[in-house]
C-alpha cells in the first residue's frame, strides 16, 4: 500500500458537525393544548412542569400521523413501556430540560443519556420527552476482533509519517511576554439579556463620526437588526430604525455599497441566504436584494473584483437540517456576490467548486499570493474537509491551495481564522484554529498513542516567496466542543507590530500573543479583559473610542434550557487602556 493510499484509508471519516438551533421556545408560538393525549391518558397527573405539549400546534389527526402508533401513550408515559411505529420499537424516556441539547431539525434534541439526535415526544417547562428506539444490544468485539481491525502491517515509509505526526499532539504554549494591558468594560447601554450570535459589524451608521455596534437579529427572538450608537467615549444608546422584513439570526457587515457616503448592510441569514439593505437615512432600510437558497451565518463584505465597488463573501454553514440541502448543487460553499448597478443587483460566482466542502462560521480575507485580488480562508465544519484556503488566479478565479496535510492537516475540524501581516509588510499570514484526531485504531506497539489523543491547535500559515509553510503556534488538549471560536488581531501593545488574541473557551479567558512583525508571539498579561460563561461565536476588534488602541467586543448566546423571556446572552466591549507595570 503506498503512503498516499494510507494516509486517505486511515484519516478519511466523514462527520457532520451539528450546531444549536431552534426547538421548543424558539418556534415563536402559542402550544396548541394536546387534548388527545389528555383524553388518552385522563387518569394521569399532569407531571411537574405543566400539560406537556409538542413543539408546535397541531390537531389530534396530525399528532397521531405524528405518534403513528396503535395507543397514545399519554401525558407521563412509562419508561419501560415499548411502543410500535413505523415498523420499529420504541420507548420514551423523560429528560430534564436543563440537560437537552438542541439541534438543527426542530422536534430533535440530544439528551444527555443517548449518543445520537433524537426524536422528541412532547415537552413541558421542565422536562422533554423523547423516542428512543429499542435495538437488541451487540456484544463487544472480542481482543481477536479488536486486533483485526486495527492498522498493523505498515512500511517504514509510513510508519515514519505517523511518527512525525505524533509530534503535532504534544502540547505547545506560547513564550510569556513580560508586558501587560489593562482593559476596561466599557458596556453601558449594550443588551444585557437575549441570545445573540454569529457576528456583528461596527461602523458609524448615524453619520455623527463615532462608531456604532450593528447586532444581527437575536437567535428565537428579536427577528430584526438592532443597532447601538456609540457616543465616541465607550457609551452606547440603542436607535430606533425601520426594517421592512424579518430576519433570522446569522451575521452582517458595514459598507457603502452605493457610495452616497452613508453606511448599508448586508447580512448572512441561517438557513436562508444573503440580504443587502440600502441605508435611505434617519434610520430607515430598504431591502434591495435578498439572495435565497443559500444558508450562512458568515459574511465578509470586499471588492472581490477590485472594481471600486464594495461586494459580499458568503461561506455556506454546512450541514443543515435532514432533507435541506446547504445549497444548490451548482453553488460552491463559498461564493461571492457582486456588486452591480450601484448596490441594487448583485451577481454570484463560485470561489469554492461544487464538492468541495469549505463551511462553517468563519471566514476571512488577506492577501496570499502577489496578485491584486483578495484572497479567503475559511473553516470546515467536515471532518477530513481540508479545503479551506483559496487563492485567487485573476479577475474572479479562484483556486484552493493544495498543500496537503503539512498545509492544513488531516482529521481535523477547522473553526476561527483571522489573516494580517503577521511576518512579512507585503504579504498576509492565516491564523488557522482546528481540533485534529489522532488514528484511534493504530496498533500502539507500532506507534505509540501521543500525550493528546485530541488536540486543540493555533497555527500560522505564511506565504512568503510563494510557498506556504504552517508553523504551530499553540495547542492543547481537548475535545471539539471547546475549540477557538474567537479569533483576531490588531496592534494591541502600539509598537506596529500586528498581534494576536483568541478567547480559550475550556479556561474561559482571552489570550492575547503579542507579535514580533516576523512571525513570532509572546503572551502578554491581560487585566480586566472577562471571557463570560455562555457560548460565543466571533470576536470583534476595532477602536471604538478613537483613541488609537483596538478595543475589544464579543457577544454571546443565550445558555441551553434558559426559557424565553430569560435569556441570559449579552453584549460586551471592553476598551483598551494600554501597558500598564506588570507587578
Amino acid at each position: 500500500m503506498s503512503l498516499r493510499k494510507f494516509v486517505s484509508c486511515v484519516l478519511s471519516a466523514t462527520l457532520l458537525a451539528v450546531s444549536p438551533a431552534p426547538f421548543a421556545a424558539d418556534a415563536q408560538e402559542k402550544p396548541a393544548t394536546q387534548t388527545t393525549a389528555a383524553a388518552a391518558a385522563s387518569a394521569q397527573e399532569i407531571p411537574d412542569g405543566g400539560m406537556p405539549r409538542y413543539i408546535k400546534p397541531e390537531t389530534p389527526e396530525e399528532r397521531q400521523l405524528r405518534l403513528s402508533t396503535q395507543v397514545d401513550p399519554g401525558i407521563d408515559p412509562d419508561p419501560e413501556e415499548i411502543f410500535y411505529r413505523f415498523g420499529k420499537r420504541y420507548m420514551i424516556v423523560k429528560h430534564e430540560k436543563r440537560w437537552v441539547r438542541p439541534t438543527e431539525r426542530p422536534g430533535f434534541v440530544k439528551a444527555p443519556a443517548i449518543n445520537s439526535v433524537e426524536e422528541v415526544y412532547q415537552e413541558n417547562d421542565k422536562y422533554v420527552w423523547t423516542w428512543i428506539e429499542v435495538i437488541d444490544p451487540i456484544a463487544p468485539p472480542t481482543e481477536e476482533e479488536l486486533r483485526a481491525s486495527q492498522y498493523t502491517q505498515l512500511t517504514p515509509e509510513q510508519i515514519d509519517f505517523l511518527e512525525g505526526l505524533r509530534g503535532e499532539f504534544t502540547p505547545l504554549e506560547p513564550q510569556k511576554s513580560d508586558k501587560k494591558l489593562a482593559f476596561e468594560k466599557s458596556s453601558s447601554g449594550l443588551p444585557v439579556d437575549g441570545s445573540w450570535r454569529n457576528s456583528l459589524a461596527v461602523a458609524d451608521m448615524n453619520g455623527d463620526g463615532h462608531v456604532d455596534i450593528v447586532l444581527p437579529p437575536e437567535r428565537a427572538g428579536r427577528v430584526t437588526p438592532s443597532i447601538f450608537v456609540g457616543d465616541g467615549k465607550g457609551g452606547w444608546k440603542y436607535w430606533r430604525t425601520t426594517w421592512p422584513k424579518r430576519l433570522n439570526y446569522g451575521s452582517v457587515v458595514a459598507a457603502d455599497f452605493n457610495k452616497d457616503k452613508k453606511t448599508d448592510l448586508a447580512f448572512g441569514i441561517h438557513l436562508s441566504g444573503v440580504a443587502m439593505y440600502i441605508n435611505e437615512g434617519d434610520g430607515k432600510f430598504r431591502e434591495v436584494e435578498r439572495l435565497v437558497d443559500y444558508p450562512t451565518r458568515r459574511i465578509l463584505a470586499k471588492d472581490v473584483d477590485m472594481d471600486g465597488w464594495t461586494d459580499v463573501v458568503a461561506i455556506s454553514e454546512g450541514p443543515v437540517m435532514r432533507g435541506k440541502s446547504p445549497a444548490p448543487a451548482t453553488y460552491g460553499y463559498l461564493r461571492a456576490y457582486l456588486n452591480k448597478n450601484k448596490g441594487e443587483k448583485w451577481e454570484g460566482f463560485n470561489i469554492a467548486q461544487p464538492g468541495q466542502r469549505v463551511s462553517g462560521d468563519w471566514l476571512a480575507s488577506g492577501n496570499f499570493n502577489d496578485d491584486k485580488y483578495p484572497d479567503f480562508v475559511g473553516s470546515s465544519a467536515y471532518l477530513n474537509a481540508i479545503e479551506t484556503i483559496y487563492l485567487s488566479k485573476g479577475a474572479n478565479k479562484y483556486e484552493n491551495l493544495q498543500g496537503g496535510n503539512d498545509i492544513v492537516p488531516f482529521r481535523s475540524l477547522y473553526y476561527a481564522t483571522t489573516a494580517g501581516r503577521f511576518s512579512a509588510r507585503d504579504r498576509d499570514d492565516a491564523i488557522v484554529t482546528s481540533t485534529r484526531r489522532w488514528v484511534g485504531n493504530l496498533d500502539p506497539k507500532i506507534v505509540p498513542t501521543p500525550p493528546l489523543p485530541y488536540v486543540i491547535t493555533v497555527d500560522r500559515i505564511s506565504f512568503a516567496g510563494g510557498q506556504p509553510k504552517r508553523t504551530p503556534i499553540a495547542r492543547w488538549g481537548g475535545r471539539d466542543a471547546v475549540s477557538v471560536t474567537g479569533m483576531n488581531n490588531g496592534d494591541f501593545d502600539g509598537d506596529g507590530n500586528l498581534d494576536l488574541i483568541y478567547a480559550r473557551a475550556d479556561q474561559r479567558q482571552f489570550v492575547l500573543l503579542l507579535g514580533d512583525g516576523k512571525g513570532g508571539f509572546r503572551q502578554a498579561t491581560v487585566d480586566g479583559l472577562e471571557l463570560g460563561s455562555q457560548r460565543h461565536y466571533d470576536l470583534t476588534v476595532a477602536d471604538v473610542n478613537a483613541d488609537k488602541r483596538p478595543d475589544v467586543i464579543i457577544m454571546y448566546e443565550a445558555e441551553s434550557g434558559t426559557s424565553f423571556s430569560r435569556k441570559n446572552g449579552r453584549v460586551e466591549v471592553f476598551l483598551n487602556r494600554g501597558m500598564v507595570k506588570n507587578q
